[in-house]
């Protein structure tokens, strides 16, 4: 896909794309921002490692596109990606200050 996001142009991988969406649009839900890297061809044909902000001012565009070459691997990217809006979509349990084993702040 072709993303455009802060006047750059960047093509990468599908799943990364739609990933780094469905992530830019939780982290606006709960109000909150991160970074992610990836890799990408810029927009001079070379392959580059890019870094976005996402978050709740995000305008980032996808859109498809035709290349000829094969997309950037992406791998890290998309198993950080999952794990960080699995996270987001299924946080973990909090327990109270008054479970067992769990000490509170008088504790300290």
């Amino acid at each position: 896909m072709h993303i455009r996001y802060a006047e750059q142009s960047l093509l990468l991988g599908d799943e990364v794309v739609d990933l780094m969406m469905e992530y830019a649009v939780l982290l606006a839900q709960h109000g909150s921002a991160d970074r992610v890297q990836v890799a990408a061809i810029g927009s001079d044909g070379e392959p580059v490692t890019a870094t976005l902000l996402l978050g709740p001012a995000t305008i980032m565009v996808a859109e498809t596109a035709r290349a000829t070459f094969d997309e950037p691997d992406n791998g890290p990217a998309v198993e950080s990606l999952t794990g960080k809006i699995d996270y987001l979509k299924n946080p973990p349990f909090a327990h109270g200050l008054d479970e067992p084993g769990i000490i509170g702040i008088d504790g300290l």
